[in-house]
């Protein structure tokens, strides 16, 4: 074979160095060039393809955008030329390739290693604790970074908190939301993300503190099970799960790895990705943001799950600072609430404020909420006498949405009884709650309730769709 522009080749190529090098080139084509640039430019392209795991007619058709009929003349120079508008485009989504990858894979099928952001490692956060340990508020995010704190809450979701029936609720529901034709005039996640139009696109899937990942693994199953033979709906899907918890990352990680390994064809393998990122998404810059697609035609899927939503300082800033930054117009946040009992006093976490549980669960939570601050004393040599305290608060200033009630988990810090709230614990009027996302840009698309043992409504699950920025 005749190398061509091969020839110029180093022979070890990076893959940034190889992306500059299509660029470069491919910006100096212009239609009325021979035949014979024209054939090298699709070299470069199907080279670069090839690079990233992209072999069949298939595979690189539905990553660039076109049929594999398409593929098919370019390579058989029944295509000459490409007008320049189709060539932009197929720039931009080769930069893309690289751009979603970010790093090389290692060790394993589709798994990056994770990427701490600025202000988001193990470093910064004691650095943090240490400024804050005394303060009226310190926050959730102080539980899980460290590994003691991780093996807390992993431990807690083992007594009695009901964690499987939880996740078997999202998993219906989400099952549910791909799967149920949408009542006239309404849309379902099948259709917002087009494939009810039977078109196929690129998912951004990203979860906000995925915790051990269960859930969203169950997401990713379910999505590549719905996206039909050969998932021909699903272009490419890369997973971003997100938290400041370094060992919950790998956990999260490693169960999307071992799924798409499992389910997957090795062939397959380069269409989903891993990419998990250290950040925080409360109040950190949302970096991670700029690994994900920009093409409109592409979709984001954020989940925050598991109640999360409710420990937040602040929903009102999360949704303009954090949310805002992340979704655009037309993109999803799928969202899992604590919903309110009609009567307070069912809800199990009210019983525990008022030291009526005295179980393994009590102790497993208390050791959790206590922990920041008893390692904290420990590295300073401080007495280590600490104690929860769980308060009700029906609305209040911790309660920004309408109709929601709030167990303020507090910690005792000086014997003159000064305590700090470490977590908050929401529970939402759900109607009250949609009517609020509403206020931001966001409509509710689907919504469905899982059920405690006793038969009450124990979580909600809302699709929202962002319809307009404001």
């Amino acid at each position: 074979m005749d190398r061509g522009l091969w020839g110029r080749w180093p022979e070890v190529l990076t893959a940034t160095a190889f992306l500059d090098f299509v660029v470069a080139d491919a910006r100096t084509y212009t239609p009325d060039m021979s035949r014979g640039s024209n054939n090298q430019v699709f070299e470069l392209i199907f080279g670069l393809l090839e690079r990233h795991g992209f072999h069949t007619n298939e595979a690189q058709a539905s990553i660039i955008g076109v049929t594999p009929t398409t593929i098919t003349n370019w390579k058989t120079g029944k295509v000459k030329a490409l007008n320049r508008g189709k060539l932009d485009e197929v720039i931009r989504r080769v930069y893309f390739l690289s751009k979603r990858r970010g790093v090389d894979l290692v060790g394993e099928p589709s798994l990056c290693p994770i990427v701490i952001e600025e202000g988001a490692g193990p470093a910064d956060l004691e650095r943090q604790l240490r400024e804050k340990w005394d303060s009226v508020y310190l926050g959730h995010k102080f539980l899980y970074y460290h590994p003691a704190g991780a093996m807390a809450w992993t431990k807690m979701l083992d007594t009695g908190y009901g964690s499987s029936q939880l996740a078997k609720g999202f998993s219906t529901a989400f099952d549910i939301a791909l799967s149920r034709r949408p009542e006239v005039g309404k849309s379902n996640l099948a259709s917002l993300l087009r494939w009810s139009e039977n078109k196929s696109c690129g998912v951004d899937l990203i979860s906000l503190g995925p915790g051990d990942g269960t859930k969203e693994a169950h997401a990713i199953r379910l999505l590549i099970e719905h996206a039909g033979p050969k998932h021909r709906l699903i272009d490419w899907l890369t997973y971003t799960p997100v938290d400041v918890s370094i060992p919950l990352l790998r956990m999260a990680s490693e169960q999307a790895r071992n799924l798409i390994r499992d389910r997957l064809d090795k062939e397959s393998w380069p269409h989903y990705l891993v990419r998990p990122s250290c950040s925080d998404f409360e109040d950190g810059n949302i970096g991670f943001a700029g690994h994900l697609s920009d093409n409109p035609g592409d979709r984001r899927l954020a989940l925050f799950l598991g109640g999360t939503f409710g420990n937040l300082k602040s929903e009102t800033r999360f949704v303009e600072h954090s949310l805002g930054r992340l979704l655009r117009r037309g993109d999803m946040l799928w969202l899992e609430v604590g919903v309110r009992q009609t009567r307070i006093e069912d809800d199990g976490l009210y019983t525990l404020s008022k030291g009526q549980l005295g179980d393994t669960q009590e102790t497993v939570r208390r050791g959790l909420v206590e922990g920041p601050h008893r390692r904290f004393r420990a590295s300073v040599g401080s007495p280590l006498d600490t104690r929860m305290r769980i308060i009700p608060r029906d609305g209040g200033a911790t309660c920004e949405v309408p109709g929601s009630y709030n167990f303020v988990h507090d910690v005792d810090i000086n014997p003159s009884g000064q305590r700090c709230s470490v977590l908050y614990s929401r529970r939402y009027d759900i109607d009250a709650l949609r009517r609020w996302f509403a206020d931001h840009g966001y409509e509710t698309r689907f919504e469905h309730r899982t059920k405690d043992r006793r038969g009450r409504d124990r979580t909600a699950h809302l699709l929202l769709f962002r319809a307009r920025v404001t």
